[in-house]
């Protein structure tokens, strides 16, 4: 009974010497220069990373992930501002129904195209880069729309048979 105890109480100060020791060599701590790595002098116009643990490819996948999220939200930023561009312009009247409906359909298929790349649950670089691109497009074309001198005649007035473009039919800005 007595070596029993004995052995066990030997065996669990092995595994903790071991344990503690182990701990101490796991990794470079970044502190000290081992192996001849560089440390950093700021005078010499070296590398402004000289941390180890940024060079980390975990560290970096992680940095991308989290970049590659916050252009996501800035793209979603940007659609909810040229849809109320677009809004915007039809209430001042320097969009036509016409111009309007082309741009929305525009607007739509971008919507949609990021709901089929978020299919898989995530925007990969190529796809959100693709998105962004279509978006700065879509900008364009509001600004070209919203500056050319076709206007929309003022609703609500007798004789105005709806605006330009509508063709007279009654709805949302014709009225008869």
């Amino acid at each position: 009974m007595k070596i029993a105890t004995t052995l066990k109480t030997l065996a669990l100060l092995g595994l903790t010497s071991l344990t503690l020791s182990a701990t101490s060599s796991q990794a470079d701590n970044g502190y000290g220069n081992y192996g001849g790595a560089p440390t950093f002098n700021p005078w010499s116009g070296g590398a402004q990373n000289f941390n180890p643990w940024l060079a980390n490819p975990a560290f970096q996948q992680a940095r991308m992930v989290a970049n590659l999220k916050q252009r996501q939200a800035q793209l979603d930023q940007r659609q909810d501002a040229q849809m109320q561009r677009i809004l915007n312009g039809m209430d001042s009247g320097k969009l036509t129904s016409r111009e309007a409906a082309g741009l929305l359909r525009e607007h739509l298929a971008i919507a949609n195209l990021e709901r089929e790349y978020m299919s898989d649950g995530r925007l990969g670089p190529n796809e959100l880069v693709n998105l962004e691109q279509r978006l700065a497009e879509a900008g364009r074309h509001i600004t070209f729309e919203q500056n050319d001198r076709e206007r929309a005649g003022p609703v609500g007035h007798p004789g105005d048979m709806g605006r330009p473009g509508d063709m007279g039919r009654p709805g949302e800005y014709g009225r008869r």
